[in-house]
């Protein structure tokens, strides 16, 4: 065995229970570590230490995923770790790198000790780098997106102290100060945080640094040789790898960014609704303060006035009970302008102090006033609006004060700055980027894996080998096989089964190679009679479908000819369409083969969980479908079959599953199988309730109309009712 084959025997899953528990040690460690951190108000972290002993001793998937549960578990604690989850990521990346010959770390140790002084010094400036690379993530990066997210610096005392004595001592702006004193600090944080785990790695015994290795391989590893002659070998000039990354990383990336818009759009609109309510409860709690008797005195005599000095007083409570008043103020409209009668002093969020004008003091009208002068001079009640003057843009809420006789004496104005949604908006913003980052960088890692080592490297190899098999003289032989069967593909899916059955195929044709033609043919015209065998086989595992497979292509078949007879999807239903549609509709629900006897056959109701278990049955039964089509040569019903077994659970307003489709997107098939499956399933006893009456099995599917079900087939079905009832009396006596 070569010592890559070794390496590879020795390493498990990420799912095996010692390498599962290895991760919940480490993300326990960098729990604890931090919540001492924090309560000692310490400048450093230490939440990065199970990170780097997971991403050791496990590799690079162990290390992500410590770090980023280590990231949402502290959000529950501080209320912020989950929005530095992508540079804790990043961190337990270069981390799996840079610790990924630890699992022969005494080889390397020799190795470097043999080079003398050279080696030493080479292993201390990879080291101190790899530090200077963490802090800069951690530290620099990570002060960064504090201040995007705050607008301010934060952290323990003594780190704000150093930021504030280089503010003193360069002139480089705030943020570049709080940068360059996180990252110093953040230097010895993962200098200690990196030490510790090397004496916690180095510490460990050999035989539990290789119970816990993670083996992203389920083959026998390609060399570097190979794995770089791969693309000439198989003459390929865009991999399938990059091809299905591509399109994971475009599709979460568009879904990524259509839901920070719609998110933001959302939350500034919620944000406006807020303030300005905010506003116009202080306008109004404002103008229950003033006396209408008093407002002339008030405006003559201005703070000599009796009660002038109480009443402001009272205003300044007011104002002072919501952080997000800018201004608070009352006026009297006049032709000339806005007289003041009460004014109060304000602070602005730039820390710039506005003194309040004097009583009687009048302010000239700006452009912003103009829309709505008639409506302020006849005293009518004003919604909230956007105001522009020399202290910025702000919301302003007016609320009249009316005497006794309805005539408008003044109104009490509330201004909120409208920076103020800006920077919610920008902070919310910047949380949803963080947090969807974290979520994107973790997909992506995880799936450019899956699909480098699941999908692409045992295709890569099995067509290497495949290769060489045709390019031999002579074709293939025994030699041959033996060197397919080393492969050892042992990926638990689909494609272990091709490359079994591909190895199966491969011995026939080195031991029956004559015989090769017949059999390929023989399998080809046995296809379709297995699958059908399979739709019985889901049947008979069904404990309480009573006919299932016979009563819905019956009832497919009936709304077939109903949309035929009414000229629906003329275009679509041919007579070769309805045979292979009716002849595929047993097949839709050949899916439930890989449900358990336990979820299929529950008697009551399932549970959330077991409910997404019985769902995936559509995508299971597409899966089967679809390996069925892709070994069939010619246009065959089975891909009907396919779209019937996919997606007959999707719904005609979207909110069906396994993708949401909707309306006329949804397979014409598919959405005639869903009324017939459904039908079926309301008038026909099951494990977990009773048969509903006839006619009000009919009435639910008349309901679903243009919600559940496509419209034009509810109206041939509903029309067709009588032979609806024949085939439904038919199986119901049986």
């Amino acid at each position: 065995m070569s010592e890559r084959q070794k390496i590879y025997s020795a390493e498990k899953s990420i799912f095996h229970p010692l390498i599962l528990l290895m991760m919940v040690l480490c993300l326990v460690l960098n729990i604890l570590l931090s919540a001492v951190a924090r309560m000692t108000d310490l400048p450093f972290y230490f939440d990065t230490i199970g990170t780097f002993v997971a991403a050791a001793l496990g590799g690079i998937v162990p290390g992500i995923l410590v770090s980023f549960f280590t990231s949402a578990i502290n959000f529950l604690m501080d209320g912020e770790s989950i929005f530095y989850a992508p540079l804790n990521i990043l961190i337990a990346l270069f981390s799996a790198v840079y610790f990924s010959e630890f699992s022969q770390f005494k080889k390397n140790r020799i190795r470097r000790k043999n080079q003398g002084k050279s080696g030493r010094k080479k292993e201390f400036m990879d080291l101190l780098l790899f530090i200077l690379l963490l802090a800069f993530i951690g530290g620099g990066v990570g002060a960064w997106v504090t201040w995007f997210l705050y607008g301010k610096s934060s952290g323990s005392a003594m780190l704000l102290s150093i930021s504030r004595w280089f503010s003193r001592h360069l002139s480089i702006g705030d943020l570049g100060c709080h940068m360059i004193a996180t990252f110093i600090v953040d230097v010895i944080d993962k200098a200690i945080s990196v030490l510790l785990s090397l004496v916690i790695i180095i510490t460990i015994p050999p035989k539990i640094k290789n119970s816990v290795k993670v083996s992203l391989w389920r083959q026998k590893p390609l060399t570097m040789e190979e794995l770089e002659s791969a693309p000439r070998r198989i003459g390929v000039r865009m991999s399938l790898g990059f091809r299905i990354n591509l399109v994971i990383i475009l599709s979460t990336f568009l879904m990524t960014v259509v839901a920070l818009v719609f998110s933001s759009v959302s939350f500034r609109d919620n944000t406006m609704d807020s303030l300005s309510s905010t506003a116009s409860q202080i306008a109004y709690l404002a103008s229950q303060e003033i006396d209408p008797a008093k407002v002339d005195s008030y405006l003559e005599g201005g703070y000599s006035a009796p009660g002038y000095i109480e009443t402001k007083d009272r205003l300044s409570i007011i104002k002072n009970s919501s952080s997000d008043i800018a201004f608070l103020y009352v006026y009297r409209i006049e032709e000339d302008g806005c007289h003041v009668i009460f004014d109060l002093d304000a602070v602005l969020s730039d820390g710039s102090f506005i003194k309040g004008d004097s009583p009687g003091y009048v302010v000239p009208f700006d452009e912003t006033y103009e829309p709505y002068l008639d409506d302020l001079l006849a005293g009518n009640q004003m919604p909230t609006i956007r105001i522009k003057d020399q202290y910025g843009s702000f919301i302003a809420s007016y609320f009249p004060v009316y005497d006794s006789n309805g005539n408008c004496l003044c109104y009490a104005i509330s201004n909120i700055e409208a920076k103020v949604i800006g920077d919610l908006q920008r902070q919310f913003f910047g949380r949803v980027v963080l947090l969807f980052a974290g979520f994107f960088i973790l997909i992506v890692i995880i799936s450019v894996l899956t699909t480098r080592y699941r999908i692409v490297m045992p295709i890569v190899s099995m067509t290497i080998y495949a290769n060489e098999m045709t390019d031999k003289k002579g074709g293939a032989n025994e030699e041959s096989l033996e060197k397919l069967e080393e492969l050892d593909i042992r990926t638990g899916d689909e494609m272990e089964q091709l490359y079994r059955a591909f190895c199966k195929l491969t011995g026939d044709t080195v031991y029956q190679l004559n015989d090769n033609k017949v059999k390929s043919e023989a399998i080809a015209k046995m296809q379709n009679a297995l699958l059908i065998t399979m739709a019985d086989m889901v049947e008979s595992r069904d404990s309480d479908t009573g006919a299932h497979v016979i009563k819905t292509a019956a009832y497919v078949r009936i709304i077939l000819q109903g949309l035929k007879r009414n000229g629906y999807y003329a275009e679509k239903i041919t007579d070769k369409y309805m045979r292979d549609v009716e002849m595929s509709a047993p097949l839709h629900d050949v899916g439930k083969i890989n449900i358990p006897d336990a979820i299929l056959n529950k008697p009551g109701k399932l549970t959330a969980e077991e409910f997404e278990i019985m769902k995936t049955h559509t995508t299971a039964g597409q899966k089967i479908l679809d390996n069925a089509i892709s070994s069939m040569e010619g246009d065959n019903y089975l891909k009907e079959a396919r779209n019937m077994a996919a997606y007959h659970h999707e719904r005609w307003d979207g909110g069906g599953y396994p993708e949401g489709l909707h309306g006329e997107v949804i397979p014409l098939s598919a959405r005639i199988m869903a009324i017939a499956d459904v039908f079926d399933a309301l008038s026909s006893p099951r494990v977990y309730k009773p048969a509903y009456p006839f006619d009000e099995a009919v009435s639910m599917i008349k309901e679903g109309a243009g919600t559940q079900f496509d419209p034009k087939c509810v109206e041939v079905f509903l029309e067709s009712i009588a032979e609806v009832k024949k085939v439904h009396k038919k199986y119901q006596e049986t």
